[in-house]
């Protein structure tokens, strides 16, 4: 867009926000998939082909020395919040309303996610890449192969060790630490995870016990509270590690707002007690920006895959699609010289 153009939206908006004043914290957050402000118009050249969105994602995740660097990072900060942990009884790394009364000499444990946490699925999401689902095919269907897909790489059990994970694992163990793999892998997955953990020489005195598969319909949902809190009900958990909010927190699909929120209530946690991994390639952080529930007006994936990147695109900065990006800069203008 030209900059006269840019320089006339932003007056307008600066005149709009003066006219409606500042928007208040008592106004109603959006619903995370309300698209009412997204035109069903051609998108800008930058979103007219999702094909190899992950493709940078994927190839930091593999290559980058910087990920390997926060990957050992993380497992240091992790043997730190343990070594804290087993010193202090009072000590509990769960969320404080997840926490049970435990005696003084519960067993220790920690509780970790696996996939990009202590094992690596990038070839997983790289298969993706290479072979894409589908784009013709209607979007319940597009998500049932990419399901299937998925339940093959599991049954592979061929995930290796991220840096650091073997060994921070074993070291605690090694110090009697029982070690919890909470996991959204499903039940019919968990015998497969189970061997994987084993090749890649993890800690696992028992699968039924020590791994915690998703199920929705036996209490066990795609939220790991519930789970979280059947292992703090017996043992006090010294550190949790995990690269989702999720893996940490329940209540996290949620407005952006909400969710940064969530992080600020626990700011001295991070890196304490609370060990987040590096993962850009796939979350709960793109589910809340793309979510589109039901559109029945996207009737292929690929159009599904448009329209969502459509959803995660007006959350970028330093945008002005549809002029809505200068009109959030106003607001913010205005709130700023209000506050002075």
């Amino acid at each position: 867009m030209h900059m006269i153009h840019r320089g006339a939206l932003l007056v307008a908006a600066l005149a709009l926000a003066a006219c409606a004043g500042t928007a208040t914290k008592s106004e109603s957050p959006k619903a995370v998939d309300d698209l009412s402000d997204i035109p069903r118009v051609a998108p800008p050249g930058a979103l007219k082909d999702p094909v190899h969105d992950n493709l940078n994602a994927v190839l930091w995740s593999q290559t980058a020395a910087e990920s390997q660097a926060l990957l050992l990072q993380g497992f240091n900060r992790a043997a730190a919040a343990v070594a804290a942990g087993k010193a202090d009884p009072a000590w509990n790394a769960l969320p404080r309303d997840e926490q049970s009364p435990l005696p003084a000499d519960a067993p220790l444990a920690i509780i970790t996610d696996i996939d990009e946490t202590v094992l690596d699925s990038s070839p997983f999401n790289a298969d993706i890449i290479q072979n894409p689902i589908d784009k013709t095919l209607p979007p319940d269907q597009a998500r049932k192969q990419f399901d299937e897909r998925w339940r093959g790489w599991v049954a592979e059990s061929e995930a290796l060790p991220l840096p650091g994970a073997e060994a921070f694992l074993r070291e605690a163990a090694k110090q009697g630490i029982e070690i919890f793999y909470i996991t959204n892998r499903k039940d019919d997955e968990k015998q497969a995870t189970c061997d994987n953990l084993l090749v890649a020489r993890f800690p696992l005195p028992s699968c039924e016990k020590n791994v915690l598969t998703r199920n929705d319909a036996d209490g066990r949902p795609k939220e790991k509270g519930s789970r979280r809190k059947q292992v703090g009900s017996t043992h006090r958990v010294v550190a949790v590690l995990g690269d989702n909010l999720g893996d940490f927190l329940n209540g996290i699909y949620a407005a952006r707002e909400a969710r940064a929120g969530l992080v600020d209530d626990y700011a001295a946690w991070w890196g304490e007690r609370w060990i987040m991994m590096p993962n850009p390639m796939y979350g709960s952080w793109e589910e809340v920006l793309g979510s589109l529930g039901n559109d029945p007006d996207s009737p292929t994936y690929g159009e599904d895959q448009q329209r969502r990147r459509l959803a995660k695109g007006r959350n970028l900065r330093g945008v002005d699609w549809w002029g809505k990006m200068e009109l959030d800069k106003a607001k913010e203008i205005k709130a700023l010289n209000g506050s002075n």
